[in-house]
């Protein structure tokens, strides 16, 4: 395959493009933005968070769609070694940073520590944000990896099942919420697990799938028509429709919410951008040679993009909480946590990576 290695270098500097999208959603939580635009735009780009999901969903199944048979425990323990050990030891600093803060040191404070280090919390919208606040989005992440293998199988038995799985989980989505729902009205409370179509559509595997699905797509046409299908304005096109679903959840802003909080806003967040925006994008950076994909293919970019993972961990919570105790300057922030996130991935999260892959305990 030609673009081979500018693929990989591309879609990986890309993954930092997405979590600075998600660093500047955050950033009124640190910094006064005074500019009611600006706020607004911030305000939408969680969609950094649906670019993640198209993309692992494009990478898992181009790697590993054509294997005719996928050791199931292998697979599992390299995602494993790739997500959880770097996401344990920022979210147990973390808990024990609060607890120390806050003085607290209650069951209920180490229920919530457990449902963060098994990821259940993504199930309840009462600890949606707890912990790492944005980790929320790793419970997506690990439903994906454990299903996919199984997708596959059918997959490739009937290619419609590539539409036929995400509705499928759409509506046992909708049945989970609707069984919740019942459960609450009987007085037995809980916790906001599966609370709402929304909570479901906004924050679960059952809501997202779409963008994994349209990620899978994605890469099945890659293989089959990269050197034979050439274009020159998908990357412009994919920013084109990107910049747009921006200003449409904007137009959409429910109350103080963001405007994926309404069911259009849904729409665009989960299905159109993925699938117009996205999508399009990605496959701009795989088969043209423009400056973007030639800035995202750089030295530079690549270790941003590699290093994003632990950026996107500590770009919001305690860590800058307490970065910005020193300084409140954006810039100063923003630098100090590159160059953390750098270390961190150098020295912590690829050691761990390495050393879990070749455990025999697990």
């Amino acid at each position: 395959m030609t673009a081979n290695k500018e693929y990989f270098t591309s879609l990986t500097g890309i993954r930092a493009i997405a979590a600075y999208m998600v660093y500047l959603n955050h950033f009124f939580f640190f910094h006064p933005v005074y500019s009611k635009t600006a706020f607004a735009v911030f305000n939408e780009l969680h969609i950094g968070v649906a670019i993640f999901f198209v993309l692992s969903g494009f990478l898992i199944s181009y790697r590993y769609f054509d294997y005719k048979h996928i050791n199931f425990k292998v697979f599992i323990k390299k995602r494993f070694s790739r997500i959880y050990p770097m996401y344990f030891i920022l979210t147990t600093i973390t808990f024990i940073s609060f607890a120390i803060y806050k003085n607290q040191y209650t069951i209920t404070y180490l229920k919530i520590y457990i449902l963060n280090i098994t990821f259940f919390r993504g199930f309840f919208q009462d600890y949606i944000y707890s912990g790492i606040g944005q980790g929320w989005s790793l419970t997506v992440e690990e439903m994906f990896y454990f299903l996919v293998p199984f997708f596959f199988i059918l997959i490739k038995k009937k290619k419609i099942f590539l539409f036929i799985i995400p509705l499928v989980f759409l509506g046992l989505g909708m049945v989970l919420v609707h069984f919740f729902d019942e459960i609450n009205n009987f007085g037995i409370k809980t916790f906001g697990l599966m609370n709402s179509g929304l909570f479901m559509l906004n924050f679960t595997f059952f809501g997202r799938i779409t963008e994994f699905f349209i990620g899978i797509g994605l890469a099945l046409f890659v293989k089959k028509y990269l050197n034979n299908f050439k274009t020159k304005y998908f990357t412009a096109i994919g920013v084109g429709v990107i910049v747009l679903c921006v200003y449409l959840l904007m137009t959409l802003k429910v109350g103080k919410g963001d405007g994926k909080d309404c069911y259009p806003g849904v729409l665009i967040n989960n299905l159109i951008l993925p699938l117009f925006g996205v999508a399009p994008l990605f496959w701009g950076l795989i088969s043209e040679k423009t400056i973007f994909s030639r800035i995202l293919s750089s030295r530079l970019f690549v270790l941003l993009g590699k290093s994003s993972y632990a950026f996107y961990l500590i770009h919001f919570g305690v860590f800058v909480t307490l970065l910005n105790k020193i300084s409140a300057n954006f810039l100063f922030e923003f630098v100090v946590l590159n160059l953390v996130s750098v270390f961190l991935y150098l020295y912590i999260e690829t050691p761990l990576n390495r050393r879990f892959r070749k455990s025999q305990h697990f």
